[in-house]
């Protein structure tokens, strides 16, 4: 990772989440993530209907898109040819609750383009049966026209699982969590997770 906001959500997540593989919608606290709440969302998985949308979206969010997400199919935003991959990602989420860290392009219809960080976090399934995600996504770097010009697509460049193991080693103390890098093939802990390279390259 190299957003401080997808370090912050992630650190969070991981507390609240202790020996389980993820943690109930309930405990999660809008005020205790009141600095980046702007780019976080919530997405539902409905089983029933077959479809993946945002149940929240911050308002950065919404004004990175030029419109109020909520309700809005998540798949909607990708390009086609990158819908099958991202759909995927989403069932290893939900399905098997493991977090995924995206890197993706925004494109205006100007043809701006601006690099952004999202990563994907489960959450124990709702009583309804219907699964949700944690998330955020923000700009590696804050563009002059973002706000302006909507983001009308997505372009998926990575996706890079983080995989829960069986072994749980005991956790870091609080705020002392090594960060997920880039650089390297190889597995590497973090907290109860080790963290497995894979997606585009």
């Amino acid at each position: 990772m190299r957003q401080e906001t997808s370090k912050k959500l992630f650190s969070y997540w991981n507390r609240l989440c202790g020996n389980r593989p993820a943690p109930e919608r309930s405990e999660i606290e809008p005020s205790d993530i009141r600095d980046i709440l702007g780019d976080t969302f919530i997405l539902e998985v409905s089983q029933r209907m077959r479809t993946i949308s945002f149940r929240l979206a911050g308002t950065r969010l919404c004004a990175a898109y030029g419109r109020e997400l909520k309700g809005l199919g998540f798949l909607a935003l990708w390009q086609e040819d990158d819908n099958f991959e991202v759909a995927q990602s989403i069932s290893q989420v939900y399905r098997d609750q493991i977090p995924v860290l995206i890197s993706y392009t925004g494109a205006t219809d100007d043809s701006r383009f601006v690099e952004f960080e999202a990563i994907l976090l489960p959450l124990m399934p709702a009583a309804d049966g219907n699964a949700r995600i944690l998330g955020i996504a923000a700009p590696r770097k804050q563009p002059f026209w973002l706000g302006a010009e909507p983001i009308v697509s997505n372009h998926l460049q990575h996706i890079r699982p983080i995989e829960v193991t069986a072994e749980t080693p005991p956790l870091a103390p609080h705020g002392d969590y090594p960060e997920i890098g880039e650089d390297t093939a190889a597995p590497r802990r973090v907290a109860h997770l080790t963290v497995i390279e894979g997606g585009r390259e």
